[in-house]
């Protein structure tokens, strides 16, 4: 408890995961994080989770993950007006039960369908409108020859498809020597959005996804070693980097340590302004 007598921002959530009957080891594994970082934000202790962008960021995944509202908890770390933090309850699944099993409703469909075929094709036979062996056959009725056959293009069968043209191969201007102009590097992302700007170099071959706020993909790429990529978006940033021991990361201009957030080789979290 605080001074003012009102819980604080790891109590809130230690209580509404106990509540929930999530174990710490659940909520560490739902939010991909190591277990120690989630006791250490119970604890309070958000300075070992590094920088408070990171803190914050797991803050509010850790609320959304319990149904909180993230922005009351992320003004009490910012030291803004203690308010009780908002809970909004989630719906219990539905225990499922052995009638909405999908194996149940097709073995009754295959059941309905064998018993369904025979009773109407039997009643089919028996009504008016099968045929029945003293009836009349009716007589057939021969055409008439054409005056004149007209001739018609031969259409081409159904099941025939025509091959498709070859792709056209792309026209690379050339540059006033006569030289083709270099093609950009592989590892290079930029968008035309205005916002924060994440720079990355890989001293060695990393797998990196990064979403924006609207959780857009900026980047999905293997990146070669020696490469270096500018992402420009607006934050929070979901970012996944692998072999991550391997890469240097600036924010704005601000070096990003990486090594608490490394689970074996790959660096997951959240990064928000």
């Amino acid at each position: 408890m605080s001074g003012s007598g009102l819980a604080s921002v790891g109590q809130i959530l230690r209580e509404a995961r106990e509540a929930q009957g999530i174990t710490l080891d659940n909520a560490a594994m739902r939010l991909r994080l190591m277990h120690r970082q989630v006791e250490a934000m119970e604890r309070d202790d958000f300075e070992s989770l590094g920088q408070p962008v990171f803190a914050r960021g797991f803050v509010r995944n850790y609320a959304r993950l319990l149904g909180l509202v993230p922005e009351s908890l992320l003004a009490r770390m910012d030291g803004g007006p203690t308010e009780p933090a908002a809970f909004v309850p989630t719906e219990p699944a539905l225990p499922r039960s052995w009638l909405t099993s999908p194996w149940l409703i097709l073995s009754l469909l295959g059941l309905l369908l064998v018993v369904a075929v025979p009773v109407a094709l039997y009643a089919w036979l028996n009504s008016d409108g099968g045929e029945r062996p003293d009836a009349p056959t009716p007589a057939v009725m021969q055409p008439r020859p054409a005056a004149a056959v007209a001739t018609a293009p031969v259409a081409a069968p159904a099941d025939v498809v025509a091959p498709a043209p070859a792709p056209a191969s792309p026209v690379i201007p050339a540059t006033t020597d006569g030289t083709p102009p270099e093609a950009p590097a592989s590892g290079a992302v930029e968008s035309a959005a205005e916002g924060s700007v994440l720079h990355l170099d890989f001293g060695d071959e990393s797998w990196t996804e990064i979403k924006d706020a609207s959780g857009r993909m900026l980047m999905r790429q293997l990146n070669p070693a020696g490469s270096s990529a500018d992402v420009h978006g607006q934050p929070p940033f979901d970012v996944v980097i692998g072999n991550a021991t391997q890469v240097q990361m600036t924010y704005n201009g601000r070096p990003i340590d990486l090594k608490p957030f490394i689970d074996v080789t790959v660096a997951r979290f959240t990064l928000e302004e």
